[in-house]
């Protein structure tokens, strides 16, 4: 991801998930490309979207879909749960 470079030291990324209730904040990240990777992983594991967010500032800094993170571990179609 490009965008990680733009992040300052000490500024928190944060993650959060899509759950039947609505986001749900999961955990937080000093650079977005950990906070990238690690969500990553998480939304195949949980099988639902997840978004980062500056917490400095609110914004919306990525979101990942499940099929678009299986595309990246070079897996294609979807993921069935249930």
């Amino acid at each position: 991801m490009s965008h990680h470079g733009s992040i300052r030291n000490g500024r928190m990324i944060l993650t959060r998930y899509l759950s039947s209730s609505g986001w749900v904040e999961e955990c937080s990240h000093q650079t977005l490309f950990d906070a990238y990777v690690d969500a990553r992983r998480r939304c195949v594991l949980r099988g639902c979207p997840y978004v980062l967010f500056d917490a400095e500032t609110g914004s919306t800094l990525s979101v990942l879909t499940v099929k678009q993170c299986l595309h990246q571990y070079g897996v294609d179609g979807e993921l069935t749960v249930g």
